[in-house]
């Protein structure tokens, strides 16, 4: 975890971008999109994806994590109380969304839902 930009995170709030499975170009280019238009972005990347998150106010590493590590994650989400999150590839975390309590609005496949 690790902030990106200038701008101020916003807690609780904010959108997150979950990029796992997404590829490099796919990934780069939403970024751009989502960046200007949300007042706070967390990106949800992969170890390998890191180099291509350079639009975000905050990037959470993604990895083998063990039990711990899993549940860490999970309480992190439903602790910061999202406004939204967009899961592009639901195929990479299909079931990430059922652990989220309270569960924010879960975008699927598009940006605009």
């Amino acid at each position: 975890m690790r902030g990106m930009s200038a701008r101020a995170v916003r807690e609780p709030g904010g959108v997150l971008l979950i990029a796992s499975g997404m590829r490099d170009e796919d990934l780069a280019s939403q970024l751009a999109v989502l960046y200007p238009e949300v007042i706070s972005l967390t990106v949800l990347a992969s170890p390998e994806q890191v180099r291509i998150v350079t639009l975000a106010d905050e990037l959470w590493v993604y990895g083998p994590l063990g039990l711990r590590g899993f549940l860490a994650l999970i309480r992190r989400i439903s602790w910061r109380h999202f406004e939204i999150v967009y899961q592009p590839m639901p195929h990479a975390l299909p079931w990430l969304r059922f652990f989220i309590w309270p569960c924010p609005p879960w975008c699927m496949h598009a940006f605009r839902c």
